[in-house]
C-alpha cells in the first residue's frame, strides 16, 4: 500500500506471508502484509501478544527462527551504503570487468536474433499447448487441487487439537481420519485424469503427421533466419558489430556485476558470474530491456542482490553502489551480515539476556564495532567510549572494564542501546524495549531513544501493546491483527479517527480513560489459532459491531486519507453507518483530562 510521504522507503514489504514448521503443523504468522518504512520516521507496531509484531521485524532482520521461512511476498532493502565503501579497481578487478564485459558483449549479439528466437519459443509453446491442457483447464485442475489440499491441512491440524485418550475425541479422529483418506483418494483421482488427459492429447498430436511436418519445418526456417540475423553485424568498425549504446551499456552492467560480486571469494565470484551469465543470455536471446532497473533486479536475483552502478571518482575507484537487496531471497550469510547489525539493529526488551555475563561492556561493543567497521583496536576503542557517552554512561573511560552485572536495568539498557547503535544502522528495531524497567526509567530509555534518532537521523520501529508509549514516540502506527496489518496511519489517525472495531477495543483499553471505580475495559473472546485457514475477518468472532459478509468474505484495505487506511467492512459504502465507541469519543480531551487528573493527585 502506498502513501503520500515525502521521506525516501528504506524498506518495503509486499505481500508477505511467514509461516513456521511446528511439529509437522503450518503455522501462518504473517499473512498478506504491505507496508512501507520510511527513512527518518518514528514507526511503531502494536497489537496484542500473538498478534505477529516480533515476528514481522524478525522477517527483514533475518532473526527468523529455524523452522521459521517466508512463503511469499518482497521485503526490498535500499540503502546506497549497503555495498562496501570502495572497490579500487586494482589489477585484478581491472581484468575481471574486462572479462565481464568481453561476455556481455559476446552475449549482445544474441539480441539480433531476438524476433526469431521468441517466434521459434511461441511456436514450441504451441505445439506444447496442443500435447496439454488449455490454461483454462490447467486453473480447474489446481483449484480443485489446492480445495482438497486446504481441507486437509484444515483437518490434520484439527486432529491434534483433540485427545485420544478421551473417548468422544477419539470417534471424533476417527472420523476425521476417514474424511482425510477419502480426500486423498479424490486428490489422487484429479492428478490421474489430468494426465489421462494429457497423454490423450499429445497422441492426438502424435497422429497428425501433416501438422508435426509443418511445424518442425516453421522451427528450422526461423532458426536458420535467426543464424544469419547473429552473423550479420549492426556496425562492422565495433567488436562484434555492436551499437555504442549496447557496449556503453554492457559496461554499465559488468560495473554493477563486479560491485555485487567483489566482497565474496574468488571461488564464489566463478559460479556468480556462470549464474549471471545464463540469465543475461536468455534475456538478450528474448531482446528484453536491459536498462529496465526491475529486470536487471530478477535478472541479478539469481546469484547475488544487485548493487546498482552509479559512478567512478577522480581516482578511477567505483563509487559504493546502492544496493536493492530483496530479504525474502537472501541465500548467504554474508549478504545478513551486510544487513543485520550494520544497517538494521535490534533492541530487545530484557537487557540481561542481550548482554554476555562474562564479558566486559567495552569489549562487547568493541567487537560489534570490529565485525561491522574497517578500524583499528585503537579506533574501536575511541568509538566505543562516544557511543557509550551519546548513550547516558558516566565516564565511559571509568565503566569500559565493566561488567553487566555492575550496572542497573536502566544502565544495561543503555549498554544494549548503545551496541544496537554502535555501526549507525538505518533502522532501530524497538522491542518492547521498556517492558522490564520502572516506570520513571521507561520514561528516560524512551526519551533517550528520540534524542538519538534527532542526533544520528536513524528509523525507529517500535514494537509495543502499550498504546501510551505509541503516544509519546511515533509518527506512524500500524496495527497488527492475527498476523495482519488491519489499520496503518499516522498517530493522529490513530489516535483521533481509528476506523477499526480492533483498533478501537484497544484504544478503549486505555487505563487513562476508565473512571473510579469502573471496571477496566478488556477485549472478550480469544485471537483465532493460525493453524487453521481463517476464513473472512479475523477479529469477526471478537467484533460485537460484525456483519455477515466478515464471516464469508476477507475485508480489503479501504483508504481513508492519504495518510490512513483501515481493513474493515465497515468502510464499504454499503456498510451501515457506525460511531466508534462513547469511551474513545473526543480522545484527546479525554486524555488531557486524565494528565491533568493525575498532575493534581501527585501535586
Amino acid at each position: 500500500m502506498s502513501q503520500e510521504n515525502t521521506k525516501r522507503v528504506l524498506l518495503s514489504l509486499r505481500d508477505v506471508d511467514v509461516k513456521f514448521n511446528v511439529r509437522g503443523r503450518i503455522l501462518t504468522a504473517i499473512r498478506h502484509v504491505s507496508l512501507d518504512v520510511y527513512e527518518n520516521e518514528s514507526l511503531a507496531i502494536v497489537g496484542e501478544s500473538g498478534s505477529g509484531k516480533s515476528v514481522l521485524t524478525k522477517t527483514f532482520a533475518g532473526m527468523l527462527d529455524a523452522n521459521g521461512f517466508i512463503s511469499n511476498g518482497t521485503i526490498i532493502f535500499s540503502d546506497d551504503e549497503i555495498s562496501e565503501t570502495t572497490v579500487t579497481l586494482n589489477r585484478y578487478n581491472t581484468r575481471l570487468r574486462k572479462d565481464l564485459v568481453a561476455m556481455l558483449n559476446r552475449l549482445s549479439v544474441l539480441e539480433r536474433g531476438a524476433a526469431q528466437f521468441n517466434a521459434i519459443a511461441a511456436k514450441k509453446e504451441e505445439i506444447r499447448h496442443a500435447m496439454s491442457l488449455t490454461s483454462e483447464e490447467e486453473e480447474d485442475f489446481a483449484r480443485r487441487l489446492k480445495d482438497l489440499d486446504d481441507d486437509i491441512i484444515d483437518r490434520t491440524n484439527y486432529i491434534y487439537t483433540l485427545d485420544r485418550k478421551n473417548a468422544e475425541d477419539a470417534i471424533e479422529i476417527e472420523k476425521t481420519n476417514a474424511k482425510i483418506k477419502a480426500w486423498t483418494e479424490q486428490k489422487a483421482a484429479i492428478s490421474a485424469e489430468r494426465k489421462a488427459l494429457i497423454k490423450s492429447r499429445r497422441q492426438e498430436y502424435s497422429r497428425d503427421a501433416a501438422r508435426v511436418s509443418a511445424d518442425r519445418q516453421v522451427i528450422a526456417s526461423l532458426q536458420a533466419e535467426r543464424k544469419a540475423c547473429i552473423a550479420a553485424p549492426d556496425e562492422p568498425a565495433n567488436p562484434h558489430g555492436l551499437k555504442k549504446a549496447v557496449l556503453e551499456r554492457n559496461a554499465r552492467i559488468a560495473d554493477e556485476i563486479l560491485l555485487s560480486i567483489g566482497r565474496y571469494p574468488r571461488r564464489s565470484q566463478v559460479k556468480f558470474i556462470f549464474k549471471l551469465r545464463k540469465a543475461f543470455g536468455l534475456a538478450m536471446s528474448q531482446g528484453l530491456d536491459l536498462t529496465d532497473p526491475e529486470l536487471l533486479n530478477k535478472l541479478f536475483e539469481v546469484a547475488v542482490f544487485r548493487v546498482e552502478f552509479r559512478e567512478f571518482d577522480e581516482a578511477n575507484n567505483l563509487i559504493r553502489g546502492y544496493a536493492i537487496l530483496d530479504c525474502a531471497k537472501v541465500k548467504y550469510t554474508k549478504d545478513w551480515q551486510q544487513i543485520r547489525g550494520r544497517r538494521i539493529a535490534t533492541v530487545f526488551q530484557d537487557p540481561m539476556t542481550s548482554l554476555n555475563p562474562v564479558v566486559t561492556i567495552g569489549k562487547q561493543i568493541m567487537t560489534v564495532i570490529l565485525k561491522h567497521q574497517h578500524c583499528t583496536q585503537a579506533e574501536a576503542k575511541e568509538r566505543t567510549f562516544d557511543i557509550m557517552a551519546k548513550v547516558g554512561i558516566p565516564e565511559p573511560e571509568k565503566r569500559f572494564n565493566d561488567y553487566p552485572f555492575q550496572y542497573s536495568g536502566g544502565m544495561r539498557q543503555r549498554i544494549v542501546i548503545a551496541i544496537a547503535l554502535s555501526c549507525q544502522p538505518k533502522i532501530l528495531i524497538c522491542d518492547e524495549p521498556t517492558t522490564a524497567l520502572d516506570v520513571t526509567i521507561q520514561a528516560q530509555i524512551l526519551e533517550l531513544i528520540k534524542d538519538l534518532q534527532k542526533q544520528l537521523g536513524f528509523t525507529t520501529v517500535y514494537i509495543t501493546h502499550d498504546l501510551g508509549v505509541v503516544a509519546n514516540v511515533a509518527e506512524r502506527v500500524a496495527v497488527l491483527y492475527a498476523g495482519q496489518i488491519v489499520e496503518l496511519g499516522t498517530v493522529e489517525d490513530i489516535f483521533y479517527d481509528p476506523r477499526h472495531p480492533y483498533t478501537w477495543a484497544l484504544l478503549s483499553s486505555l487505563t487513562q480513560l476508565a473512571e473510579k471505580g469502573d471496571d477496566l475495559f478488556s477485549i472478550a473472546g480469544t485471537p483465532p489459532s493460525l493453524y487453521n485457514k481463517i476464513v473472512g475477518d479475523a477479529f469477526a468472532p471478537r467484533n460485537q459491531y460484525a456483519m455477515a459478509i466478515d464471516l464469508k468474505k476477507e475485508p480489503p484495505m479501504f483508504q481513508v486519507s492519504p495518510t490512513h487506511w483501515a481493513k474493515t467492512w465497515l468502510l464499504d459504502p454499503r456498510a451501515p453507518k457506525v460511531d466508534p465507541p462513547q469511551i474513545i469519543q473526543n480522545l484527546h480531551e479525554k486524555m488531557l483530562k486524565s494528565y491533568v487528573n493525575l498532575d493534581n493527585e501527585e501535586a
